[in-house]
């Protein structure tokens, strides 16, 4: 039953989100990119918020030190690894896709092959206790709002309707929550398996957000407010998790 709730916790917060940002681009015809970029770096900022002042502090709380850095190390060479798929992805769908298909598949792609972990964190901070997960549950939805109007441009574009672009999105969820099944079984086998899952889920975030979330964010705008939405959404975070 757990197991179910979990999964159906990862869903909702990819899902949603998701939708809730291609509901937006489609309804109110989003295209500034200063408020795009805006968000991404608002959502960066929030996660960062959840890793550093939830996540490793409910780590640190088991008293090894030492398995949440080999967690850490753990989840940064995931990130990397993840990312070596992409260009490969890329490839084989630039042979076979229009532009503006091949933009929002591999998007799409990204996004997935991103949910899996983020996903994993859900699962393993579901063994920690029920506040932590209401609220990473929610900053996951606020952070897949700017991915959903990110993932609409290309396909809307294109022609795509609205209905398949929804499917696409609980596709998605759909990746998270397989990802939160994994972590919380994972984790239910010791504590030290806690302690190692919330590092593994801290580090392929951190990378997640170093490498793609911030950059993206300012190549999209790459003006002040960027900066200043990303201060903000940690500070909401702090707020959140008050």
């Amino acid at each position: 039953m757990e197991l179910v709730r979990v999964g159906t916790l990862g869903l909702l917060a990819e899902g949603g989100g998701l939708s809730f940002g291609i509901l937006l681009l489609y309804l109110f015809h989003i295209k500034n990119e200063r408020l795009i970029g805006m968000l991404f770096g608002g959502t960066s900022g929030l996660m960062l918020a959840m890793i550093c002042f939830d996540i490793l502090p409910e780590a640190l709380e088991k008293g090894r030190i030492d398995l949440v850095f080999v967690g850490i190390i753990i989840g940064v060479l995931l990130g990397t690894l993840l990312d070596d798929f992409v260009p490969e992805i890329q490839t084989r769908l630039g042979k076979k896709n229009s532009p503006l298909s091949k933009m929002g598949l591999i998007l799409a792609v990204g996004i997935a092959l991103h949910n899996l972990p983020e996903g994993f964190a859900l699962g393993t901070i579901s063994n920690v206790d029920n506040e932590s997960i209401f609220h990473f549950t929610l900053i996951l939805a606020l952070h897949s709002v700017p991915e959903g109007i990110a993932l609409s441009i290309p396909f809307k574009q294109g022609g795509m309707q609205l209905s398949k672009m929804l499917f696409i999105a609980m596709g998605l969820g759909i990746c998270m929550g397989i990802g939160a099944v994994g972590g919380f079984v994972l984790s239910s086998m010791s504590e030290n398996l806690v302690s190692t899952g919330l590092g593994i889920a801290a580090g392929i975030i951190l990378y997640i957000i170093c490498e793609e979330l911030l950059p993206e964010s300012k190549k999209i705008w790459n003006g002040r407010m960027t900066t200043i939405a990303t201060i903000l959404g940690m500070m909401l975070g702090l707020l959140l998790l008050y």
